[in-house]
C-alpha cells in the first residue's frame, strides 16, 4: 500500500511557548473552523515531510487557488522512487517515471481541512477539543488545537494552525497507547502570492507521451443504494455518512462500499465476490494510522479500513452482516 500524501500539510516542531490550554472547547471549534477553510483559499508552495512508523519520505508541494476559485496543485517526492500527482480541481494525475506509467483519476479530491464536517460541535461527542499553546513550524507561528479520544475506539490528533490562516503547518496522530503513528510537517513554506499556473504544471507530460495510460481508475461509477449490509455492533459515535454500490469496467459484479465517520475519522467498508485466487483467510496489516482488515464472509471478502485502532476496524468488520431479507448487492 503507497504512501497517501497529505494535502494540506505541516513543519518541524519547536519548543513550545508555556501557555495553559484553554478549557473551553468553542476557542478550539472556532480555530478548527477556520482550518476547514484555509486550504481552499490560499495559495502556498514548500516542503513537507510525511512520517509513519520508521518510514518517512520528503515532497515538494505547490497549491494555487485561481479567481475562479479553481484549485491546482503539484506535489513531488523529493527522496526515494520519483513520483509527481498533479491535481487541476477534481482530475489527478500522477506520474511514476520509474515504470512509465501515467495514472488518471477523476475524484472528489478535498484536502484534509475540507473533510471536517459541517457542524463541528458533533466532534466534542467523540473528542475532548482543546486549545494549547503556540509553537513556530517552518519559521511560522502556529496554534496547538489537541482533540483527544474520549474512549480507546479512535486516534488522538493534534493540529498546529498558522495563526493568521488556519492553515495546519504540522499535523500528528496519536494511538490509544499515546504513540505517534503518523505526522505530516512542514519543512518550509511560502504563503500568499499571487496565482503561477506554471508551479502547477508536470514536469512529466512532455515525456510521457509514450507511457503507459492507465484510466481504469476513470471506469468507476458510483450509485447510491442500500446495500442490504448492517453493522450490528457499530462503534459508539460513528455514523453512517455513504453507502454505494460501486461498477468498476471489465467486471461483473459491483462492489458495495459503505463509509462511517465519528466527524474526525473515517472508517470504509467493501464487500465483493471473493476472489477466485485468493484464499478465506483473515488478515489485518496497517500502514501509519491506517489499519486494514480483511475476513471472509460466506462467499464476500469483506474489507475495512480507515484511521481508526484496530480494534475498532475489526469491530466493524467482525459485525457485519446482511440486514435478514435483503440480497447482497
Amino acid at each position: 500500500m503507497k504512501a497517501v500524501w497529505p494535502v494540506v500539510v505541516l513543519g518541524l516542531a519547536a519548543a513550545n511557548i508555556a501557555v495553559a490550554d484553554s478549557v473551553d472547547p468553542r476557542e478550539a471549534l472556532a480555530w478548527l473552523g477556520k482550518m476547514a477553510t484555509a486550504s481552499n483559499q490560499l495559495n502556498y508552495s514548500g516542503t513537507f515531510i510525511y512520517q509513519h512508523g520508521r518510514q518517512s519520505e520528503t515532497s515538494s508541494i505547490a497549491h494555487f487557488v485561481n479567481p475562479a476559485g479553481g484549485v491546482f496543485e503539484r506535489l513531488e517526492t523529493l527522496d526515494g522512487p520519483v513520483r509527481e500527482v498533479v491535481r487541476s480541481n477534481d482530475q489527478v494525475t500522477c506520474y511514476l517515471p520509474g515504470s512509465k506509467t501515467v495514472l488518471i483519476e477523476q475524484r472528489n479530491a478535498r484536502l484534509l481541512p475540507a473533510l471536517l464536517p459541517e457542524n463541528l460541535g458533533g466532534i466534542t461527542e467523540s473528542y475532548i477539543v482543546r486549545a494549547g499553546g503556540r509553537d513556530r513550524v517552518a519559521g511560522h507561528e502556529c496554534q496547538v488545537i489537541s482533540l483527544d479520544p474520549r474512549d480507546s475506539l479512535r486516534y488522538g490528533r493534534e493540529f498546529c494552525l498558522e495563526v493568521r490562516s488556519g492553515l495546519p503547518l504540522r499535523v500528528r496522530t496519536f494511538n490509544e497507547k499515546n504513540d505517534a503513528v503518523e505526522s505530516f510537517a512542514f519543512t518550509q513554506l511560502k504563503l500568499g502570492g499571487r496565482f503561477d499556473r506554471d508551479k502547477v504544471k508536470s514536469k512529466y507530460a512532455s515525456r510521457s507521451r509514450n507511457w503507459r495510460i492507465d484510466r481504469s481508475a476513470l471506469n468507476v461509477t458510483e450509485k447510491a443504494v442500500e446495500t442490504g449490509w448492517i453493522v450490528s455492533n457499530q462503534p459508539p459515535g460513528f455514523r453512517k455518512l455513504m453507502e454505494v454500490k460501486r461498477s468498476i469496467a471489465g467486471r461483473s459484479d459491483p462492489v458495495a462500499q459503505i463509509v462511517f465517520s465519528d466527524g474526525l475519522a473515517a472508517i470504509s467498508v467493501f464487500i465483493e465476490p471473493m476472489p477466485q485466487d485468493k484464499t478465506a483467510e483473515r488478515s489485518l496489516t496497517h500502514q501509519g494510522a491506517v489499519n486494514i482488515y480483511t475476513r471472509p464472509y460466506a462467499d464476500r471478502m469483506v474489507t475495512v479500513l480507515g484511521e481508526a485502532p484496530a480494534a475498532t476496524v475489526m469491530q466493524i468488520a467482525n459485525s457485519l452482516e446482511l440486514r435478514t431479507g435483503a440480497a447482497a448487492k
